[in-house]
């Protein structure tokens, strides 16, 4: 609405004077003597009083020395690579107002979200999804360790070419699974995307070289290629045997005499069998493998591959299914698993997988240096470095001074110690004003160390309780499964072959005595050794007379 041609903002400005400087003014009246609209004066009234007496914001609840603090708390949590998370944040900002003496008063539930949208621009911090990983995993990420194994690697590939350096690996699939994916569609709901049901397994075994090439799996049914099968769909020592026969005769065109190839994978109980390094000595082969629970890290079929792998087969079913049709099952999965995998492994995305996990050519410097850049917990578990407020202070000497001589133990003493000093320096000179906002910030400042430093002692103190139930000690028979050289040994194959064969017997004895009880309703009667020995020494002379079977008495 455009002003009127007698509009005066002089008149408006003098108004507003005289509304400002009365208690209880007449707006109305006011308006009228000065010739101003009333809604004008109303508005400018309200605008003037907001730049006099500013309203505090809601949102900061906790004072500046709290907040610096609370965000040196969150700068310290993240390097000890501890986020924490916005309901963590809210608990302290409690507990911080506690220490201040005002135990009464909590956060609001919207206030960690506002709090870390104020966090400053040059922290680089903000909400991020946290994502979860086997424990095992996160525990095997040693950089020292994987520098060292790199340094093994990089031993045993030397002069050795790109067409001789193979990594294998098995890759699973559910037949009929797809993908979610964005679609254009209402707000309120979304049709499902079928899928058939999920529990079977397919396991492929994959082949690649550093020079791009990839062996014939061990999935399809063309005459160059070789299918097997098992109860659960995973690879068993018998199958993963045979395989490796299957690769000694696809690579064999591929290897000279004189040279050896150098056969990369993980340490699969079925890849760590006495047959298994029998055959790499027969014939010439050189096994490495991958450190516990890293393959994630440096394995190149973990990379690229297997993610386009997985992704071309759902995205395949997804389209199936979009159209009316029924996903792929177990039926169908062998007419379609080639054309996707000839797109998922082109000879581009197998050299560039070796590349990226620093396998070939050999530099593990940025994976390790990826693993340098997270920072590692620091062992908290030393003795105690208190601050000097915790310890008990000597009874202090009396004396006329207000101001208590020993030093306070809480960050309320704190504050009221600070009040007195500002309250004696309002009685000294009025020219050692600079002198009292010196003292002040000083006071300022130790509020806000003694604040971050009960945080962290919180936090300190919270670390110790969770992790203390992971202090145990381990004994001598618990032993690592593989060698943390990555090179593979005979007494690791026997030892992981006694300890499945051990692990087996037993199941199968709980199976006869399961059994037993359910025929019979009672536990089954103990035999001694003595009658153990005799029925075998039945059973071997019955074999050797030729009869058919013996009577074990």
């Amino acid at each position: 609405m455009p002003k009127s041609s007698d509009f005066d903002d002089s008149r408006l400005a003098e108004a507003c004077k005289v509304v400002l400087s009365q208690k209880k003014p007449n707006i109305t009246a006011i308006a009228r003597e000065f010739r101003v609209d009333r809604k004008t004066l109303t508005r400018r009234v309200e605008k003037a009083k907001s730049l006099i007496t500013p309203t505090k914001s809601l949102r900061k609840v906790l004072v500046p020395y709290q907040e610096e603090a609370l965000i040196s708390w969150i700068v310290r949590m993240y390097g000890w690579n501890l986020p924490p998370t916005p309901v963590v944040v809210a608990v302290w900002a409690n507990r911080a107002l506690a220490r201040s003496g005002q135990p009464d008063r909590q956060v609001g539930k919207n206030w960690p979200y506002y709090f870390m949208k104020r966090l400053p621009t040059h922290l680089g911090l903000g909400p991020m999804k946290q994502k979860t990983k086997e424990l095992k995993q996160i525990q095997a990420e040693d950089a020292g360790l994987l520098q060292h194994w790199y340094d093994l690697l990089e031993n045993v590939l030397h002069n050795v070419p790109a067409r001789l350096v193979y990594n294998f690996d098995e890759c699973g699939f559910q037949p009929g699974q797809g993908r979610p994916r964005n679609v254009i569609g209402a707000k309120s709901s979304c049709p499902d995307l079928a899928e058939t049901e999920r529990g079977e397994n397919i396991t492929a075994l994959e082949c690649i070289t550093a020079d791009g090439w990839q062996m014939d799996p061990l999935e399809t049914l063309s005459p160059d290629t070789l299918t097997a099968i098992s109860p659960n769909g995973w690879i068993s020592d018998e199958l993963a045997l045979a395989w490796l026969g299957y690769f000694i005769q696809s690579t064999a065109h591929r290897v000279n005499r004189d040279k050896k190839r150098v056969l990369i994978f993980d340490g699969h109980g079925a890849h760590l069998t006495l047959e298994f390094l029998q055959t790499y000595e027969d014939n010439a082969i050189i096994p490495f493998a991958f450190l516990p629970h890293t393959i994630h890290l440096c394995q190149p079929l973990d990379g690229k591959p297997f993610l386009n792998y997985k992704q071309q087969f759902r995205m395949m079913n997804n389209k199936l299914a979009f159209w009316g049709g029924q996903p792929y099952g177990k039926s169908d999965f062998l007419s379609i698993i080639g054309p996707i995998r000839k797109e998922a492994f082109s000879q581009r995305v197998i050299r560039d997988s070796f590349r990226e996990r620093g396998i070939y050519p050999v530099k593990g410097s940025k994976i390790v240096a990826d693993l340098t850049n997270q920072l590692e917990i620091p062992d908290l578990y030393a003795p105690d470095l208190r601050w000097a407020s915790r310890t008990p202070s000597p009874r202090p000497n009396l004396s006329s001074s207000s101001v208590e001589n020993s030093p306070p133990k809480s960050i309320e003493a704190l504050s009221k110690n600070q009040a007195k000093i500002t309250k004696h320096l309002d009685k000294l000179d009025s020219n050692l004003g600079k002198l009292k906002r010196n003292i002040c910030r000083v006071l300022e400042h130790q509020k806000e160390m003694a604040e971050e430093l009960d945080m962290t002692q919180d936090s300190i103190q919270r670390i110790r309780e969770c992790q203390q139930p992971t202090r145990r000690q381990y004994t001598k028979r618990q032993v690592k499964p593989l060698s943390q050289t990555g090179i593979l040994t005979t007494r690791d194959a026997n030892r992981s072959i006694e300890a499945r064969k051990k692990e087996d017997s037993a199941k199968q004895e709980r199976k006869i005595v399961k059994l037993y009880k359910k025929v019979h309703g009672c536990e089954p009667p103990q035999r001694s050794e003595e009658s153990i020995q005799r029925a075998i020494a039945n059973a071997e002379a019955a074999r050797l007379a030729g009869e058919p079977f013996f009577v074990d008495n």
